[in-house]
């Protein structure tokens, strides 16, 4: 061993490598928990997008059907109480 100059101890490079050990199993950890929050927050948008295609399409449907003309002729009878000519209007007395 030389007189004059220090040498690292072999304990020294134990620790640091137990503290080097430590600080890449936390920062992994920390990157897989942040991971894991960032799927589960994929997978509700996932839904969440699914869910508004879904009622764009109903919407859409909805759209359509109100441009027929079946549409025009059940909301005239049902909304406005027309008839077509030639049709007798039966009425009860609630009962």
């Amino acid at each position: 061993t030389p007189v004059h100059g220090r040498t690292a101890q072999p304990r020294f490079f134990v620790i640091l490598s137990v503290i080097a050990a430590l600080v890449f199993v936390a920062g992994t950890t920390m990157v897989r928990t942040r991971m894991m929050q960032d799927a589960r927050r994929l997978a509700e948008v996932r839904l969440e997008q699914q869910a508004l295609v879904d009622e764009i399409s109903q919407l859409e449907q909805q759209i359509e059907y109100v441009q027929t003309d079946e549409y025009v002729e059940n909301a005239a009878r049902d909304e406005l109480g027309l008839i077509m000519p030639g049709e007798i209007r039966y009425m009860s007395d609630g009962n």
